[in-house]
């Protein structure tokens, strides 16, 4: 239990906020390898398409770095699972919502975008 005791009484060490711990910490698990996986996908969708023409995006990954590519695909489907029920779980409580929970849903919603977007949408 976070806290420490000032005589009899425990003080709390508890950050407001407006989703659950648990939730939180599947952020944490996921979002390293779900944030690398997009980057990584946006590179391919943008200057290997700009650079090389079209091509089949992951293809390369898949190929070169494949326990990468799945634990990626995985990561970043859950972090965008988790964007979406984050999303509507904020939707309520927006006003308790810290700035590190902010940070969260917006990296979420940067690997929603780079998953979600077709292959040619940077295509010149």
């Amino acid at each position: 239990m976070l806290g420490s005791y000032i005589g009899l009484v425990e003080v709390q060490f508890y950050m407001k906020s407006a989703l659950p711990h648990w939730f939180r910490v599947t952020w944490l698990i996921n979002a390293p390898m779900g944030l690398l996986f997009a980057v990584r996908i946006v590179w391919e969708k943008t200057v290997w398409t700009w650079a090389r023409g079209p091509q089949a995006v992951g293809f390369s990954l898949m190929h070169i770095h494949p326990l990468f590519a799945v634990a990626g695909v995985i990561c970043s489907t859950l972090l965008v699972l988790w964007f979406i029920t984050a999303t509507i779980y904020l939707a309520g409580r927006w006003k308790i919502c810290s700035k590190t929970e902010w940070a969260m849903v917006v990296l979420s919603l940067f690997v929603t975008l780079a998953i979600v977007l077709p292959d040619q949408f940077f295509a010149r």
